[in-house]
């Protein structure tokens, strides 16, 4: 009975010509070659935990060794922007990961300036992977290419210029 009384309830609501209008935001009139984002990153520190907010800026700002200055917003949830002066400084962090931060895995990725911040997905971070002690024969490009595979999505593998 209840939910028949909800029901009719809920047909009979309806909003005024006020209430529903709505305003349209187009992205692409945002995106500028000076965007904010592009000296961005949004890390995510995994870990159930909250992060000292202070020692994180501190430590990581220490740890990446950079050339210009660096500011963290919190974004809440062990969440970060990390806004960088210089682009170079972005990319060594980026080529430098994984970071850990209190021995746990901070996860990173780049501004989309389209995609809202609390939509982003923290789904994958890069590691590499070193084999040893492995027979002459596998020592090759393809094989570390085959083994790498049965891992995951593969950015790179290293070989000697004769493979």
């Amino acid at each position: 009975m209840e939910t028949e009384d909800l029901t009719s309830q809920w047909e009979k609501l309806h909003l005024s010509k006020e209430e529903s209008s709505f305003f349209h935001v187009n992205p692409e009139t945002y995106i500028e070659e000076d965007a904010r984002g592009k000296n961005c990153l949004v890390g995510k520190a995994l870990t159930e935990k909250s992060v000292n907010s202070k020692g994180f800026r501190v430590t990581m700002s220490q740890i990446w060794k950079l050339e210009g200055w660096v500011i963290f917003k919190e974004l809440g949830e062990q969440c970060f922007q990390i806004e960088f002066q210089k682009l170079t400084d972005k990319e060594r962090v980026l080529s430098g990961r994984p970071w850990f931060f209190d021995r746990h895995l901070l996860t990173m990725m780049e501004v989309d300036e389209t995609i809202s911040i609390h939509a982003l997905q923290f789904r994958f971070e890069p590691f590499w992977v070193q084999l040893h002690n492995l027979p002459l024969a596998t020592m090759t490009e393809e094989f570390g290419q085959q083994f790498a595979e049965a891992i995951g999505h593969v950015i790179r593998v290293e070989a000697e210029a004769d493979g």
